[in-house]
Parts: C-alpha cells; sequence; structure tokens
C-alpha cells in the first residue's frame, strides 16, 4: 500500500505540472503553442519557460493591439511572431545541445537571421503607409533580437536596439495620445517586451547564450541542424612522376614532354572528367582560393572619417582659439554650450548617443562622423553641416541661411518658422527629412529626394529632382 501511495502522489505532482503549463499557455492559445515551437505539452527546460512567458504576456498584448490596428502593422506582426518563434526554437535547441562550431551555429540562427531581413524590408516597401511611424518603432529594434550572437553583455546590447526604435515609439504616442488608445497601448507593450526580455537575459543568459554542456551534438536534432558540408574541391591533377633518369636529368624530361606532344587528340584520354557538381562557376562555395586585392576604406583619399575604426579617446568639451571643440562624447544628453557670440563655431566630432544644446548666435556648426546624436541651437550666421553621420537630428529655434547634408545616412531637421527660407544643399545622403511647424504649432514632416533624373537637352544635361514621395 505505502507503494501504491508513492505512485500516486508521483502522478498527481506531473498531472500539477501539466495544468499549470496549459493554464500559462491560455493568452496565447493553442495556435501560438504550435507556432511558438514544438508540440503543446512537450518538456521544455526553465529556460524555455521562462521564454514562453514573455511571449504570453506583454508580447500577447502587442499582438492583440496590432490585431485591432489591422493593416500594415497587423501584417508586419505576423512577421515578428515568426522570428519570435524562430528564436524560441533556437534556445530549445541550445537548452538541449552543446554549443555548436561556428559554420553549424550560423545554420541555426539561419532562420531568425531572414525573418529579422523580411520585417526591416517590409517597412522600407511602405514608407508612404499612414502607419509607417509603427512600422518603424518595430524594424529599427526588432534587431535586438540578435543577443544570441552577443557576448559577454548581450543584455545592454538588447537596450540599446530597443532604444533605437524610441523615435519613432514617442511619435506614435504623440500621434494617437488623444485619438486612439489601442495604439499607446501597442507603444508601450512593445517597449515592455524587450524590458523582459533584458530581465530574461540577466537571469539566464547573463554573458551569452546558455547552452547545455552534456547535451547532444545539434546535427542529431534532424531539421535543426545543420545542413551537410558542401563538397569538397575537385582532386587535384596527377602528380607529374619523374621519368626514370631522375627529375635532375633534363633531356630525358625533354623527350617525355616531346612523346606527349605527339599523341594528338589521346594525350587528354588520361584526364579525369570533371561532374557538374566539381565545377566552380556552377558552385561558388567551392571558390575558397586568394581574392584579389580590394583597397581598404581608409587607403583611398576619398574615404570618410566616419569609416575609420573606432577610438576611445577622452571626452572633450573646450574653447579652442574660436571654435568650440565636442569630441568623443558618448552618451552624455547634457552638453550645453553658451556665451558665444557670432565669430566662434561649434564643432562635434564623433560624438555618440548624445545631445549637444548651443544658447545664442555662432557663425557656424558642424557635426562630423556623429552617430544618434542631437543638436538645438537658436541662430547661425553661416550653416549647418552634417557630415559622415548617421542617424542624428537637429533643430533650430532661430534662423539659419544653408543647412548640409553630406554622405549622411539619416537625420531630422526640425526648423523654426523664421528659418523656412533655409537653403538644403545635399549629397551621397539618405533619409533625409525636414519637419515645418504648421499654424498650430505642429510639425509637418516632408522627405528630401535621393534620387535624381538627367536628360541630354541637345545642348547639355538638366537634372531634375525624381520625388518619390509626391
Amino acid at each position: 500500500m505505502a507503494e501504491l501511495a508513492a505512485y500516486v502522489s508521483r502522478l498527481e505532482a506531473v498531472t500539477a505540472r501539466l495544468e499549470s503549463l496549459a493554464g500559462a499557455g491560455g493568452a496565447v492559445g493553442a495556435q501560438a503553442a504550435a507556432a511558438l515551437g514544438g508540440a503543446p505539452g512537450a518538456p521544455v527546460s526553465a529556460v524555455v519557460t521562462a521564454y514562453d512567458a514573455i511571449l504570453q504576456g506583454a508580447f500577447a498584448t502587442f499582438v492583440a493591439c496590432s490585431t485591432k490596428i489591422g493593416g500594415e502593422v497587423k501584417s508586419q506582426t505576423d512577421m515578428v511572431q515568426a522570428a519570435f518563434a524562430a528564436q524560441r526554437e533556437f534556445l530549445r535547441k541550445a537548452s538541449l545541445c552543446k554549443a555548436p562550431p561556428q559554420q553549424q551555429l550560423i545554420s541555426l540562427l539561419q532562420p531568425m537571421s531572414e525573418k529579422i531581413s523580411q520585417i526591416q524590408e517590409f517597412r522600407e516597401s511602405n514608407r508612404r503607409s499612414a502607419l509607417f511611424n509603427h512600422l518603424s518603432t518595430v524594424s529599427e529594434s526588432i534587431s535586438a533580437l540578435g543577443w544570441v550572437t552577443v557576448a559577454p553583455a548581450p543584455g545592454p546590447f538588447v537596450k540599446e536596439m530597443s532604444d533605437a526604435g524610441m523615435f519613432y515609439s514617442n511619435r506614435v504616442l504623440k500621434e494617437f495620445k488623444e485619438k486612439d488608445k489601442t495604439h499607446v497601448e501597442w507603444s508601450r507593450a512593445w517597449t515592455t517586451v524587450f524590458t523582459e526580455m533584458v530581465a530574461y537575459i540577466k537571469q539566464y543568459h547573463t554573458t551569452g547564450v546558455a547552452w547545455n554542456a552534456k547535451g547532444v551534438d545539434a546535427s542529431s536534432l534532424g531539421s535543426g541542424g545543420a545542413p551537410p558540408p558542401p563538397p569538397g574541391p575537385p582532386p587535384p591533377p596527377p602528380p607529374v612522376l619523374a621519368p626514370s633518369g631522375g627529375a635532375s636529368d633534363p633531356d630525358a624530361t625533354k623527350n617525355a614532354l616531346f612523346a606527349d606532344l605527339n599523341k594528338g587528340g589521346d594525350v587528354t584520354k588520361g584526364l579525369k572528367k570533371v561532374s557538374s557538381d566539381q565545377m566552380t562557376h556552377k558552385n561558388p562555395a567551392l571558390r575558397t582560393g586568394p581574392q584579389p586585392f580590394k583597397p581598404s576604406p581608409q587607403s583611398t583619399p576619398q574615404a570618410s572619417r566616419a569609416a575609420a575604426p573606432p577610438v576611445n579617446k577622452p571626452p572633450k568639451c573646450e574653447l579652442d582659439g574660436k571654435k568650440w571643440n565636442v569630441e568623443y562624447q558618448n552618451g552624455n544628453r547634457n552638453i550645453v554650450i553658451s556665451d558665444v557670440n557670432t565669430k566662434q563655431s561649434v564643432y562635434i566630432f564623433r560624438c555618440t548617443d548624445s545631445t549637444v544644446q548651443v544658447k545664442g548666435k555662432v557663425n557656424s556648426i558642424t557635426l562630423d562622423g556623429c552617430k544618434k546624436v542631437a543638436v538645438v541651437f537658436e541662430d547661425a550666421i553661416a550653416a549647418l553641416e552634417m557630415i559622415n553621420c548617421q542617424s542624428v537630428q537637429a533643430q533650430v529655434t532661430g534662423k539659419v541661411p544653408t543647412i548640409s547634408i553630406d554622405k549622411t545616412d539619416g537625420c531630422q531637421v526640425y526648423l523654426s518658422k523664421d528659418c523656412l527660407k533655409a537653403e538644403f544643399v545635399t549629397a551621397k545622403s539618405s533619409e533625409m527629412n525636414v519637419l515645418i511647424p504648421d499654424k498650430s504649432g505642429e510639425y509637418k514632416e516632408y522627405a528630401l529626394p535621393e534620387q535624381f533624373k538627367t536628360i541630354w537637352s541637345g545642348k547639355n544635361f538638366n537634372t531634375t529632382a525624381s520625388d518619390i514621395n509626391s
């Protein structure tokens, strides 16, 4: 009887465990459970169960709001669900397998990588959408799923990628705060997903993905393993054997050569036929020979200073003669330059994730090699210049006659009512947007053209802007 009671106790414990797992998945449903990998009720590790808690919490709220909003947001969210499902499956395999070699790891990550690229391409193909800010919020931050390739600090990486979409998320909040609470809830749920993911990583994957040291090889999991390696290169030609007279006998070698030439068409009879799977022009993977020399960006005089390797130098913010030098600032959002005059200029170089405020009228302001930097200023007599920058913002509250944008990818320029006659000079740049205030004080966004059309008039070439947003 005691043994029977023990069996009953164990069965009750297993039943309670299965019921708890089934109850936790209620928010996702049977269809989502299948999409998130594995059969419902299949045993999973604590690492995967904790990840499921994110999917059944804030992520489920995000999906529900996306369904209500509909349109392109719903279509993109379907891709996002597939990307999270791919990551969930990757983590499930990591909990069962030993760390694989690099080539096999790339194969395991391929499904998730393809989904991330699909999400980002969807946003680029829907730039005219009325919900473009929603699409950009997700597109800019979905790269956070790449934390599985980051070591030893994947948590901060997720935070950084999440912040990348914050600019567009705030625009969603501003636009729909008083119109539709669903959009507000959608934005906050998406932010919460990554907040919970950072906490999850801190608990289970502090220094990188936690593989099972006592697990099996990933290749033994069937479809989840890496594909078989490509066929090797074709065998080398048979070695030319030295004639009996020895390699040092030049006359014997010469006679053997002329004997082969005298065979005519029969000289190729001994060659091995190369099959299609061994031909390098049909199989790019077999082209493993030396690559032609390509000069590095730093070796050409046209190379941009932003393409140079990162340099860790102490931050600087000081006046040198008539120029304010703001250099190598990282994460500093409280840089204020005051007591300026019209003979001074401001030069912001190699700064990241920082904000610079200039109080007063200066001669000119230049951003060079900056990333995620915002500058707010009153007046500039000559110009505002942005060179070799990425994802920068500038706001003028007074006047500036010329705004120059060169070799910059992603910039937002906010003009004041007194600065609407400013001239823009652009070259080799993309994603340039200018925001102009209307009578109510709200900003309306306009994109600067990136494509141009040139035709021959009979005497010279005439170039006009090809504005795809018109």
